[in-house]
């Protein structure tokens, strides 16, 4: 009796298709998986949402208001502000800002930068669960 081996061709597509089905496979799992880590995200953090309305400079004190307004359904507490320049790097910052919001409220928190005319910054405002927003502007005296 003669026996004869799979060619190199067929062994070779066989091959492609293993590999191709262990990857649909690898998707789908992990689509699944990242689809079970959204659903058990916290509702609060959905709900949390903010906005940053304004910034005020005062170059007396070297000082930037900057407005928040809670946008969200439940209540909000601002935990930090960030001036970041347009290099990336942050040139002010105010932790435990312990600012509540209630829905619909605007209230102002402080932070402390000397900022430059004519130069653009970026603000961030994040809330203690972790909610961020962010607020370009150019300075002009």
């Amino acid at each position: 009796m003669k026996r004869t081996g799979v060619s190199p061709v067929i062994a070779t597509l066989l091959l492609i298709v293993i590999a191709v089905a262990a990857a649909v496979l690898a998707y789908i799992w992990i689509i699944g998986y990242q689809g079970t880590l959204t659903q058990q995200a916290s509702t609060a953090q959905l709900q949390e949402r903010i906005k940053i309305e304004a910034v005020r400079y005062d170059s007396t004190t070297n000082t930037l208001y900057v407005y928040v307004r809670n946008i969200g359904d439940v209540n909000v507490e601002i935990d930090a502000l960030y001036v970041i320049d347009k290099t990336g790097t942050i040139i002010g910052s105010s932790s435990g800002v312990g600012l509540t919001l209630t829905p619909g409220e605007v209230n102002s928190g402080r932070v402390s930068a000397t900022l430059n005319s004519g130069e653009t910054y970026t603000v961030k405002a994040v809330t203690q669960k972790g909610t961020e927003a962010t607020y370009t502007f150019t300075y002009r005296t």
